[in-house]
């Protein structure tokens, strides 16, 4: 054939697969396909305006030469959807494939899809390496640029099945965890810093329940020079403290240097593991879990810089008593949700080495007048003295 022309056709399509049936259709179709025959390399044009997206569609370019085996050494196209250009090439052959596609920018409004955004965004520098043999489909490298950033990953998906197995790996370094987070929720405590993260993972299937059921992995995530916008931890101790006469900087956001986790998946749940979050106040060691359904359960051992330490030891005689090397440690509880967590601060130590402290002195006492060493008329210098030492006063 050295021609075949169709022009302003109409094709619609119904999926009758959902409660309720979608249409789609592709209106004012326009398709042109030049030089079709053996040893010769064909040229396809096709537009059409793809409705209810209302988007516009098209795609220019060639692939061959024709050969009576199919096979195709060459694929060259150019897509255009909407305001998003992609460029295709690949090859075809025993009934295998490659392809590679980039794109300078994707603007995620401009796609036809919905995504869990709050607001678009800018992905630039799309490269994609994939290749298909028979029912497996390898996508050796993908990369592109997001918050000033780059993301790079591989994967690999087997088809024929209702949840198809699936396995893959992704690596980011210096994105802007700030706008990051702000694009996928609205949240009353905002993570900003430089974020790099590397994650393994397998499963079966992408629904939620087969993402819960099968989806496991391991891997490492930091976040540098950052900030938490919405709290401030120390000023969750000094109120849990009832500490007054205390002075923070800001009340509504902690300043870091570094935060940083290993991470296992399974089973619906991200175990946090050695995390550790370093701050001009203080250094936070721990653990715990938050689920898919956002749930957290973390505790961290809070280890108070010397001179917060002697701040709070000098507003507060149980503070004082804490003090091991001159710091003051205890453990911080997070739980409720990623949109509202909560913050809780064990006292339970605190008040149980004041015990202890209370205890030591008055067996000291006792025994010192089982030997004779303490009088009674010195009791009371004793009391006054365990209570100065206590209190301060």
């Amino acid at each position: 054939m050295d021609r075949v022309l169709i022009d302003g056709g109409k094709l619609t399509y119904r999926d009758l697969t959902t409660d309720k049936p979608t249409e789609y259709v592709l209106q004012d179709l326009e398709v042109l396909l030049r030089e079709v025959r053996l040893g010769q390399t064909p040229n396809l044009h096709f537009a059409s305006l793809v409705q209810p997206f209302n988007m516009p569609v098209k795609l220019d370019g060639t692939f061959g030469p024709l050969k009576e085996e199919m096979d195709i050494e060459a694929i060259n196209f150019h897509l255009g959807l909407g305001k998003t250009d992609f460029t295709i090439t690949g090859k075809a052959a025993d009934h295998n494939a490659t392809v590679n596609i980039s794109s300078p920018v994707i603007n995620t409004a401009n796609l036809p899809i919905v995504l869990p955004l709050k607001k678009p965004i800018d992905i630039n520098n799309l490269q994609i390496a994939a290749e298909v043999k028979g029912q497996e489909a390898k996508l050796n490298s993908l990369s592109f640029q997001l918050f000033d950033g780059q993301v790079k990953g591989q994967g690999k998906l087997v088809a024929g099945s209702d949840a198809p197995p699936f396995s893959g790996g992704v690596a980011v370094q210096g994105v802007q965890l700030g706008p990051a987070l702000s694009a996928v929720a609205d949240t009353p405590i905002s993570v900003s810093g430089t974020a790099g993260a590397d994650l393994s993972v397998q499963g079966r299937g992408f629904s939620m329940p087969d993402l819960t059921k099968a989806l496991h992995g391991t891997g490492h995530m930091a976040v540098k020079d950052g900030k938490i916008q919405g709290v401030n931890i120390l000023q969750e101790v000094v109120s849990a403290l009832k500490v007054a006469g205390i002075s923070i900087d800001d009340p509504n956001a902690t300043v870091f240097s570094t935060i940083e986790t290993d991470l296992a998946i399974k089973q619906g749940v991200i175990n946090v593991k050695n995390l550790l979050m370093d701050s001009h106040d203080f250094r936070a060691t721990g653990g715990g879990t938050i689920g898919f359904d956002q749930r957290l359960n973390l505790i961290v051992n809070l280890n108070l810089s010397q001179e917060v330490s002697k701040k709070l030891a000098g507003a507060s005689p149980v503070v004082k008593i804490a003090l091991k090397d001159g710091r003051l440690s205890l453990p911080l509880a997070i739980t409720g949700t990623a949109q509202a967590p909560t913050y809780g601060v064990d006292l339970k130590g605190l008040t149980g080495k004041m015990q202890e402290q209370v205890k030591k002195k008055v067996e000291e006492t006792v025994d010192g007048l089982l030997k004779g060493t303490t009088k009674p008329e010195d009791l009371k210098r004793e009391g006054q003295e365990l209570l100065k030492g206590l209190f301060g006063r």
